[in-house]
């Protein structure tokens, strides 16, 4: 009985030790969840407005929105961790993209008439917060924007009108038209490579462009994702892109690219080189909605529950967050807080599960085998079965023999 009751304590406690390694795996796979670290912040001017872009100023600590609605861009402080609506700009006509030039002092609003409104965002300026030109880039629509610090330049991708128009910043005149053909998507500078990439929804491919020459060189396809949105990290030479129902990551090197389903598919991505991460906005449904985020080689990170007017993030780099349109104004994350736990640890505590009862067991083992060669090398205090078959033969004698004096008497 006390051997079966050692059994089952030690059954118990491998038991317990099984359950302890599962539970450090399921705690090291919630380190990966950001939800925990979203915040809203109450912006009544901005709930419920429909915002195509958001884009963040860290030299100047600002926030810009850009509002359909009411036809300007809203501006909001991020001086601190408490954001704070500062004015709207308008611009006259609905704002699309937005690109910010940090050392220009300018933000540029993409706008549904084909022009690019050009706004001074110097503090102290006697036109801080005012639109100080305009460029006529498309026909039609002026989308997406990419501005590239080391060129002076701003791409304008024209949508429907098929065109990547290059503004010269210094001087807001017409550098470069390069024609595609088709409706486009997003286009952006590789200042790795000196490149300029376009998406093309229709084509199922990213198209890189020559600037020097003003050809298409290459042609990266990856079929079934219809590419809209894209973000690119230079310093690895990579583009993440929204697909159609998925997202994809494009070598631009070797033009290899792999398809994911962690975030199904969305509208804008960004890519902060401070903290080496890319935010996907993906708006869908109220249930579906979502804020992705990956580093910088393309690994999913986690994401975290937006809103279906959540069609783009930006990085606040002085506060490591993330902010994002939210169902009260606002919402923010910190992508620092939340970062997977390193590999070397997650793959020690996916074999916890597996390791610690086995190791648990083999110690059960040699714990077990010590008591029995104890048991066996001490010396015997109890009566062994021999010892107690002769006593109950010597006394079984002392009782016939006292019968026998009873009935026949002493012996003479």
């Amino acid at each position: 009985m006390k051997a079966a009751v050692a059994i089952f304590g030690a059954l118990a406690s491998i038991g317990a030790q099984a359950l302890v390694g599962l539970a450090g795996v399921v705690m090291l796979g919630a380190c990966a969840s950001c939800q925990s670290t979203v915040k809203q912040v109450m912006l009544p001017s901005l709930a419920a407005t429909p915002v195509d872009a958001v884009v963040s100023d860290n030299t100047n600590h600002r926030l810009y929105l850009s509002d359909q609605a009411g036809r300007g861009v809203d501006v909001v402080d991020i001086s601190t961790t408490t954001p704070q609506f500062e004015r709207m700009v308008g611009v006259g006509h609905a704002p699309l993209g937005l690109a910010v030039a940090p050392d220009l002092n300018r933000l540029y609003a993409g706008l549904s008439n084909g022009g690019v409104a050009v706004i001074d965002t110097e503090p102290g300026s006697v036109k801080y917060m005012q639109v100080i030109a305009t460029i006529a880039a498309g026909t039609t629509v002026a989308d997406l924007l990419d501005y590239s610090p080391a060129k002076h330049q701003l791409l304008v991708s024209t949508s429907v009108d098929g065109q990547v128009v290059a503004v010269n910043a210094l001087n807001n005149g017409i550098a470069a038209v390069y024609p595609i053909g088709v409706p486009i998507g997003q286009a952006r500078f590789n200042d790795g490579d000196g490149k300029v990439y376009v998406t093309v929804p229709s084509a199922d491919a990213i198209y890189r462009i020559d600037p020097a020459s003003g050809l298409l060189t290459r042609k990266l396809v990856a079929k079934g994702c219809h590419p809209n949105g894209m973000a690119i990290n230079p310093a690895r030479n990579l583009a993440l892109v929204t697909c159609r129902g998925s997202v994809g990551l494009f070598d631009l090197e070797t033009g290899g690219s792999t398809v994911t389903r962690v975030v199904q598919g969305g509208d804008i991505v960004t890519y902060d080189a401070a903290s080496d991460r890319f935010a996907v906005a993906s708006p869908h449904d109220t249930k579906e909605s979502a804020i992705g985020i990956f580093s910088g080689d393309g690994s999913y990170i986690g994401s975290v529950a937006s809103t279906p007017n959540a069609n783009a993030a930006a990085f606040d780099s002085a506060h490591g967050l993330i902010y994002a349109v939210g169902a009260s104004g606002l919402m923010s994350l910190a992508p620092g807080a939340c970062l997977p736990p390193p590999t070397w640890l997650k793959f020690v505590g996916g074999l916890a599960v597996f390791v610690v009862p086995l190791v648990a067991a083999a110690a059960f083992l040699v714990w077990y085998a010590k008591r029995v060669s104890r048991g066996r090398g001490k010396p015997k205090n109890e009566p062994s079965y021999h010892d107690l078959q002769q006593e109950d033969l010597a006394f079984e004698r002392e009782r016939m023999m006292a019968l026998e004096e009873g009935i026949f008497g002493p012996e003479a």
